[in-house]
């Protein structure tokens, strides 16, 4: 079958139901293909966020969160945000967002998945054909959309598992860890949902199953279901736009590249692509340079600086890992203390 819109949003997530609500606010027709056959699902994210991630219902929040504790064995230190940071529901937090779109008469496809470029038409996986004025690819850190269009992602990969596990856990306390052996440039998280449960996971370069393992019964944990495991992307991206096409959230590579999150950075970059096709279609302007100045140029000058921030602060844990007892000055010159008065957990200062 051949649908035509003005704009076509490839990916489901946050990012690209936040985009395709803006854009259909403003009436266009607006179609959001998602490849997984429920929205929300599976969930892949610790849902730890700050204040940015705006205003949701507050039954999807599940903790707050007042301290992080950066671990190697027993060495550690922590850090203490003068804002509590939240545990949100992220199946329910995507599933908030699809109603939005909808009451934006944003129309949602499930269970298509792009697999083709024809003639400035997308192809699926059921055999459809889709024609979008304006095109988004917003389906994460392996964007077939960036792929169909030439656009380069970086190389920059790690593979991530999670699971919720039963144990006794800090309810008001994050723990990351940073031994070896439960991530190969990466880390471990133990994110509780309440005294009782937590999300526990690890991002890594080499396979994350068997660190899984080893990291649940080191700690003697009891993980409630199958772990679910993904890819997180990171850097900065040369160029996140083509002739009649914008990449957005994971797919522009709009991630911290520390902590790895996505959600706050996503939010933000979602409402100025938002602004961006909505203007691109106002004006009939689908050219590339005029979508490089509304929204290549405008999303990197919003968080350009929290990226390279972040990407300094990847090398200095890599770097302070390798000398463990460095965790024990950090604790020791209070320096931690220090850290969580000045360092924002987005490293956005100053921006709401």
């Amino acid at each position: 079958m051949f649908f035509e819109c003005d704009a076509l949003i490839i990916g489901g997530g946050p990012s690209g139901l936040i985009t395709g609500s803006l854009i259909s606010k403003k009436g266009f027709k607006t179609i959001v293909l998602e490849e997984h056959k429920e929205i929300g699902r599976p969930e892949q994210c610790t849902g730890l966020v700050s204040w940015r991630i705006g205003n949701i219902p507050q039954e999807l929040v599940l903790n707050r969160i007042e301290t992080a504790r950066f671990r190697f064995g027993k060495r550690y230190f922590e850090v203490s945000s003068p804002k509590k940071m939240v545990v949100i529901d992220r199946t329910g937090y995507d599933k908030h967002l699809a109603v939005k779109s909808l009451e934006s008469m944003v129309e949602i496809k499930t269970g298509e998945r792009a697999v083709g470029l024809k003639d400035g038409k997308i192809i699926t996986n059921r055999g459809n054909t889709y024609l979008g004025r304006m095109i988004v690819g917003a389906d994460g850190p392996n964007s077939i959309t960036a792929k169909l269009v030439g656009l380069k992602q970086p190389g920059n990969v790690l593979f991530a598992i999670q699971c919720v596990a039963k144990g006794v856990f800090e309810q008001d306390v994050v723990e990351l860890r940073f031994e070896p052996e439960f991530s190969k440039d990466g880390f471990a998280w133990v994110v509780p949902l309440s005294s009782n449960r937590a999300r526990i996971g690890l991002v890594t370069e080499d396979n994350p199953l068997p660190r899984m393992r080893i990291l649940l019964k080191k700690f003697d944990l009891e993980a409630i279901g199958k772990p679910v495991g993904d890819s997180v992307r990171y850097g900065i991206m040369n160029r996140t736009v083509a002739h009649g096409m914008i990449l957005v959230g994971d797919a522009a590579c709009q991630v911290k590249p520390f902590s790895l999150g996505g959600l706050v950075y996503g939010r933000i970059c979602s409402e100025i692509a938002g602004e961006a096709c909505v203007r691109a279609l106002e004006e009939d302007a689908l050219e590339e340079d005029f979508l490089k100045e509304v929204y290549d140029s405008a999303w990197k000058k919003t968080i350009g600086k929290a990226l390279k921030k972040g990407l300094w602060m990847r090398r200095f844990f890599n770097l302070i890992r390798r000398v463990p007892a460095s965790f024990v000055f950090i604790k020791t010159m209070s320096l931690g203390l220090l850290a969580g008065k000045i360092l924002d957990p987005d490293f956005l200062e100053g921006k709401s």
